[in-house]
């Protein structure tokens, strides 16, 4: 007789088939689904620890999954349950509003400075090149 893993009761039903074709049945008195002969896979942490190095090393998901053989569908989930453990901001130290503006304007100052001085270097040889032009054309 097929009892319920949840209350252990025997008023249970037919209820379909699940994906890879296996019978479903449902408890009539708690009404959880189940199958009883399941498959499911358990994640060891060794599989988990191998999934964060693959994972730093930017390989794909499908590669991922497929190398350690488990689904995409279960390797997103995992994925998700990182991102959500993770602080929110990442217990970065960013410095102030002011800091970063006066760093800015540093840096844009020491860039104008060279743009400058770039624009008088090329103004010079253009010069040069446009008094080679009309010597060469007053020869002709």
């Amino acid at each position: 007789m097929i009892t319920c893993p949840s209350c252990q009761s025997q008023n249970v039903k037919r209820n379909g088939h699940i994906h890879n074709g296996k019978q479903n049945h449902l408890c009539k008195d708690c009404g959880r689904q189940f199958v009883l002969h399941p498959t499911h896979k358990l994640i060891s942490e060794k599989e988990k620890a191998l999934i964060n190095k693959l994972l730093l090393e930017r390989i794909s998901l499908a590669g991922i999954a497929r190398a350690v053989e488990v689904s995409e569908l279960w390797l997103q989930s995992y994925i998700s349950e990182l991102y959500a453990s993770c602080p929110e901001d990442l217990c970065a130290d960013l410095p102030d509003q002011a800091a970063m503006e006066a760093h800015l304007e540093d840096k844009f100052d020491k860039y104008i400075y060279e743009i400058g001085a770039l624009k008088k270097t090329l103004h010079r040889l253009s010069l040069q090149v446009h008094g080679k032009i009309l010597r060469h054309l007053n020869k002709i």
